[in-house]
């Protein structure tokens, strides 16, 4: 399995007698024009790839599945095979001191079907955007806003590190 590159790590975090392991998926999804699918957050002015944690009890297939129906209104989805992981340590998103190593997987994946997006809560207070988008685009606004208020609030210092560092490895090569 490929890590698309080093553990990254948040600053500011405290020492934890705790940390606590996290699992997300993501999907890799590409269309005839070199574009990949990500979705814009309106709250927070930048592009994620879709997808979110493993729940207890859910493999990856299925929590893969139930993300990107929630996030992109996928309906019919052909998972191709793993791409490869990042890993984070890292405070929880809820702004505790909580700290989780997160790996997350990233899949390359085939949409035949959309439909709605069924947003869940942060998903639609964030105003999550299936949006096509050119790689080198997804990565300048993602520097435009790596360093802003919004994105140095516990839990979100990785989120566009980690993302730019897969767009970076995508950049010209085909999977």
């Amino acid at each position: 399995m490929t890590t698309f590159g080093p553990l990254i790590i948040e600053e500011g975090l405290k020492q934890s007698t705790e940390i606590k392991q996290r699992s997300t998926v993501r999907g890799i999804i590409k269309n005839e024009h070199n574009q990949v699918l990500m979705v814009y957050s309106k709250a927070f002015d930048d592009y994620t790839f879709p997808g979110g944690g493993v729940k207890p009890g859910e493999t990856h297939e299925d929590a893969l599945k139930r993300e990107l129906a929630e996030e992109i209104g996928a309906i019919s989805l052909n998972i191709i095979r793993l791409c490869g992981t990042t890993e984070e340590l890292r405070h929880c998103i809820r702004g505790t001191d909580n700290v989780y190593h997160q790996t997350s997987y990233y899949y390359l994946c085939e949409v035949q079907t959309f439909g709605p997006q069924k947003l869940m809560g942060r998903e639609a207070i964030h105003g999550l955007e299936p949006t096509w988008i050119d790689i080198d685009q997804a990565i300048f606004k993602n520097n435009l806003v790596l360093k802003n208020e919004l994105h140095q609030q516990k839990g979100l210092k990785t989120v566009l590190q980690r993302e730019n560092l897969v767009l970076n490895k995508l950049k010209g090569h085909e999977l």
